[in-house]
């Protein structure tokens, strides 16, 4: 009979051991394969997402001229290019009107409705910008230029053309101008460039509207109508070839030979597109270096979790002796016992590794499913749709990977059972394989010696008798009960921090408008009409007086006003009603404040706050203020002002902050207080060239969407905002999907922890049992009960199961206490502020009980089970085929 024969036949005799090995390797290909498969489709989401924000190019290179553009896209490096170009248009008149006359230089401005703009236009070829970001070439309606006289315009903009239909035709004059030398200047030229400049062509161009864009007006790159004074210059983007690899001495070759300096042309290298795609020196390290980490980590758990593989081969381990010291026995040789083993492994770990792969790829792809249905990826605000970027991507290396480390984790673990009994004689081999297990006699006496419990004592003896088996048992459950524990603390850990972002850092409104006005009657009006729009709820103008506030020395309170020994900064806040009844919690009403009072915020929140009340049981009277000193406007001097009480707030907006106290004043009341001072903190003067100043001020508005409203709102921002607001919601959205993703993931791979966790302890535990089938009958013929017996089973499994608690909870809390030490020595200057949470030896003893109290459940199971079995069977079978 053939060896490999043998061992089938060995296989099919051995069923339990047989389907318990396979279903070990399963478990453990299909663990690496779904941590891998993680891997592949993080690494093509994240190359999906650097092709959708930056382009698919690798290299731009800026002013080119026509002969260095035709140069360029001559060379081999380059597989693929693109050109594109900006024309700039700007309303200043700030030249260096020297150069320009030493150069003889001309400046084009861009007239609409007469008046002068600050506006670009990329030239594209419509049929030619792959290579562009998405965001540069994507119209919101419409389609890209194609042709001469074609515009896409920019929907910022779109006011100053009159917001034209798609199809209408739009009018522009261009002025080109020169140095002022006194020339007549030519009938409708605005002021501004009559004084400045020499008009010499005026040019009447139009367009025909074919789209809107959010990011930049478009023409096409053949356009003839725009010709700002940079048109000579043109950008190109371009895709390195396969050939290409150290891409600045390729570059310096190819350059050279065109009589060219690499170094004099201004270019940029997408590198995080070409780290993705592994492409050149630089990016193979990088890459080669991520790919070795991940790998170290996977290999880390994955050692963890061969175990199970190890103690399938060990329980087995008993049996395989017996048989190889019969065979050995007949003049089987040391290199076909040894041919034996390879041949066992190869059988059970084909089937293992095979459907191991294939339970891998499809909980990975179930865990794919569910994180891409995660209804926050698609409601959240961004240039691209997260979940569309979410592409179930395995590549070779993971069924490859797989593959490999499952066979060779197979073949490790039955030669490292195997090779003990292929070294002993037949003898010894069959010596070892009826050998009785013996009990060690303890040094200080067993349980039952020193009057314990004789259940209690004998399971403690029960479980240490086989040191290696009781070893291998420990340190399965320890490793399956950290490996929870560090994914359910790090998951917590994760949660809280996005928690901690969302609630506590992230503004309180959905979206937050700044605005650069200079009539502040403006903001007001654009406040009233996103409250009569009803697509906005807490609709609230934003700006304050920044304040010296002086408060009293110690032991002086005399209740009317603050004395000036100490400052400390106050920011006025105007709130209208609204927002007063809604975040501001206090004793006194909005119809009380009204008068010109201060509310102050309580001092709980920082420690301005709590230098404010030292002295003073509520808030003073009056406080004492002068302006602060470092803004550009004077805006009031010193006086005082009455508070009517303090207040608390969930809304980070009106809180103190550490130095900095808030106030409120109703609305009405400010903006009277505002007319007196004629300005505030957020003013600032610009002075132009006729050497006056202009005033800008500075607001922000802040509003929340209505509840149902959430899709007008934002197009509602679009249109009236656009680029000068932030969408808070959106930030809140991506939070929850980040969030989301992070549980999802994690608790699919503590769920795999738990199924790696139970296998093993079950393998183990129920093999125990049914190996001691003699000794139980034993105690059975000695006037044990049934319920004594499960009694004994269930006291062993708690015994495993706390000894596996206490040694696991060690192992964290020395862990969390390892990671710590750089931080608490300041090693190379670190601090714990650089850890960015903070750890708790608490918080991962819950679950480590959680762990615990499974794995008894679990060990208690596998050991009832096999042990009421033996309770039904007679006691006399029981014990001869044991001995049989």
């Amino acid at each position: 009979m053939k060896l490999n024969e043998i061992v089938l036949r060995y296989l099919k005799g051995q069923k339990k051991h047989t389907v318990l090995t396979v279903l070990a390797i399963i478990v453990s290909v299909a663990f690496m394969t779904i941590i891998l498969s993680a891997v592949s489709v993080y690494r093509a989401a994240s190359l999906n997402i650097s092709r959708e924000t930056n382009g698919t190019y690798h290299i731009v290179f800026n002013g080119l001229d026509k002969q260095q553009l035709i140069d360029i896209r001559s060379m081999d490096i380059f597989e693929k290019t693109e050109i594109y170009s900006i024309s700039s248009y700007s309303s200043s008149v700030d030249m260096d009107f020297v150069k320009m006359a030493e150069d003889n230089a001309k400046v084009e401005y861009l007239l609409v409705n007469g008046l002068p703009v600050d506006d670009n236009f990329l030239r594209l070829n419509a049929d030619d910008c792959d290579l562009l970001p998405p965001s540069m070439r994507t119209v919101t309606g419409g389609r890209l230029p194609e042709k001469d006289g074609e515009l896409v315009i920019n929907s910022a903009n779109a006011e100053q053309w009159g917001y034209p239909e798609i199809g209408s035709t739009v009018n522009a004059e261009l002025f080109v101008c020169g140095v002022k030398t006194g020339a007549e200047t030519p009938a409708g030229t605005p002021m501004i460039l009559a004084e400045n400049f020499d008009i010499t062509e005026i040019r009447e161009i139009s367009f025909t509207v074919v789209g809107y864009s959010d990011t930049i007006n478009m023409v096409s790159y053949n356009d003839t109508q725009l010709k700002s004074y940079n048109y000579l210059s043109d950008n190109l983007v371009a895709r390195f070839s396969d050939s290409a690899n150290d891409f600045y001495w390729d570059m310096d070759r190819s350059f050279s030979a065109l009589g060219y300096e690499i170094d004099d042309f201004d270019y940029g290298m997408n590198q995080e597109l070409l780290n993705m795609e592994g492409r050149g020196v630089t990016a193979r390290f990088s890459q080669a270096l991520s790919f070795a980490v991940e790998y170290l980590v996977v290999l880390f758990f994955m050692f963890c979790i061969r175990m199970v593989i190890d103690n399938s081969f060990e329980l087995a381990s008993k049996e395989r002796i017996k048989q190889f010291g019969l065979l050995k026995a007949v003049g089987a040789s040391k290199k076909q016992v040894f041919s034996l083993v390879m041949w066992e492994a190869f059988y059970l770990a084909v089937p293992g590794v095979i459907l191991g792969i294939f339970a891998g790829l499809g909980s990975s792809a179930a865990i794919f499913s569910a994180v891409k249905n995660l209804p926050y990826l698609h409601d959240v605000s961004l240039d691209y749709d997260l979940a569309s970027m979410l592409k179930f991507d395995i590549k070779p290396y993971v069924y490859i990977s797989s593959a490999i480390i499952g066979f060779l984790w197979v073949f490790v673990s039955a030669i490292s059972t195997g090779m003990r009994s292929i070294k002993a004689s037949p003898v010894d081999a069959m010596r070892a394989a009826a050998k009785k297990e013996k009990i060690k006699p303890s040094r200080h006496g067993s349980g039952i010696e020193q009057g314990h419990g004789f259940i209690s004592a004998y399971s403690a003896l029960s479980a240490k008798r086989n040191k290696k088996r009781y070893i291998i048992t420990l340190v399965s459950m320890v490793m399956s009960i950290v490996l929870f524990t560090v994914f359910s603390y790090g998951i917590e850990i994760a949660t809280g921090n996005l928690q901690n972002e969302f609630d506590v850092k992230r503004m309180p409104y959905d979206y937050t408008a700044t605005l650069s006005v200079t009539d502040p009657q403006t903001v007001y009006e654009r406040a009233e009409l996103m409250k009569q729009s009803g697509y906005f709820t807490d609709v609230q103008y934003d700006t304050h007086l920044s304040l010296f506030g002086m408060t009293a020395s110690a032991g002086v309170d005399d209740g009317t006003e603050l004395s000036k020994s100490e400052t400390v900064f106050i920011d006025i806040h105007p709130v209208n009603r609204e927002t007063y009844e809604k975040y501001i919690q206090s004793d006194v009403s909005y119809d009380d404040l009204s008068n010109g009072q201060l509310m102050l915020c309580s001092g709980m929140y920082s420690t301005a706050g709590k230098l404010l009340y030292t002295v003073y049981s509520s808030a003073p009277e009056s406080i004492s203020a002068a302006p602060f000193a470092d803004y550009k406007v004077d805006l009031l001097d010193e006086r005082s002002f009455d508070t009517a009480g303090i207040y608390t707030t969930d809304n980070r907006v009106y809180r103190s902050t550490d130095g900095r106290i808030s106030a409120v004043m109703a609305e009405e009341s400010y903006n009277e207080l505002f007319a007196q001072c004629g300005a505030d903190s957020g003013t600032s003067s610009i002075a132009v060239s006729d050497g006056s100043e202009i005033i800008v001020y500075s607001r922000t508005i802040s509003a929340n969407a209505a509840v149902g409203m959430e899709e007008q709102a934002e197009v509602y921002m679009n249109n009236h905002f656009y680029n000068s607001y932030s969408n808070n919601l959106s930030d809140m959205n991506l939070s929850y999907a980040l969030l989301s993703m992070i549980k999802t993931a994690g608790y699919a791979v503590i769920v795999l922890i738990a199924l790696i966790a139970l296998i093993n302890v079950v393998n183990i535990i129920s093999s125990n049992v049914t190996g001691r089938t003699s000794e139980l009958a034993m105690l059975r013929a000695c006037g044990m009960s049934k319920k004594q017996l499960n009694k004994l089973m269930l006291t062993e499994s708690l015994f495993y199961a706390v000894m596996a608690g206490i040694a696991s909870l060690l192992i964290t809390e020395l862990a969390i206490l390892v990671i710590q030490i750089p931080f608490m020595t300041h090693f190379h200057d670190l601090d714990m502020a650089d850890l960015g949470f903070a750890f708790s030896y608490l918080a991962p003893i819950k679950y480590i009980v959680i762990a615990t109290a499974v794995s008894y459940l679990a060990a208690a199971v596998s050991s009832v089970i096999p042990g009421s079995h033996i309770a039904k069977a007679p006691i006399v079978e029981s014990i001869e085929s044991a001995e049989i």
